[in-house]
């Protein structure tokens, strides 16, 4: 009865980039929103993103979705750039880290995600990208800020990474990415320019 009951609205959660506990408990009422999700999350037919939020695509991208004000950077940035092979974490940066999700490592939907606070300051330089297997557009960071995030955060990988994503990056929009950097007093923004420069990108 319940699943002919609640057809059309499970139908409308599948379509969506994600959905809320609070949705479900208000067409379902608490206690078989609860038993309802649980037995979707035991069946593996949905995956949590984040507390109260949870997705039937079963990609770790949406997190950024969920946060809202967030996109996918670093190493995971360059891969869906096609700068880079292979995925070591899935990077999802936000202002918003801390104060409506935990930062540091989580899995999700099988992935190895990091979630890392970055200033309101440096939170610019981002595109979106369209990720076939889901359906779904997704914020990511564009190759210039990908680069200067890798300078700014130490990525381990950037030597692997950077041969491709200096070429792809574009020298006016990187001076232009040190220039908002230097106007909205970043720290570290001179260290940033040095390592640019001196790697010839500047």
């Amino acid at each position: 009865m319940p699943r002919v009951k609640y057809g059309n609205f499970v139908k409308k959660l599948r379509k969506a980039s994600f959905f809320t506990y609070r949705q479900v408990e208000s067409v379902m009422g608490r206690s078989y929103a609860k038993l309802w999700i649980h037995k979707m999350l035991e069946r593996g037919e949905i995956a949590k993103l984040a507390k109260g939020c949870y997705t039937f695509k079963h990609s770790p991208y949406l997190l950024a979705t969920v946060l809202g004000k967030a996109y996918i950077g670093l190493g995971s940035a360059a891969f869906l750039h096609g700068l880079w092979n292979q995925v070591i974490s899935v990077h999802v940066l936000s202002p918003l880290a801390g104060i409506r999700v935990r930062e540091g490592r989580r899995e999700i939907c099988g992935f190895k995600v990091v979630i890392r606070k970055i200033s309101e300051k440096m939170y610019f330089g981002f595109t979106e990208i369209f990720l076939e297997d889901v359906g779904e557009w997704v914020r990511v960071s564009d190759p210039e800020k990908t680069l200067i995030d890798m300078l700014y955060y130490s990525y381990p990988f950037l030597e692997e990474i950077l041969p491709a994503l200096s070429c792809a990056a574009n020298r006016k929009k990187l001076e232009e990415y040190i220039g908002i950097m230097k106007r909205r007093g970043v720290r570290g923004w001179k260290r940033i320019r040095d390592a640019l420069v001196r790697e010839r990108i500047l």
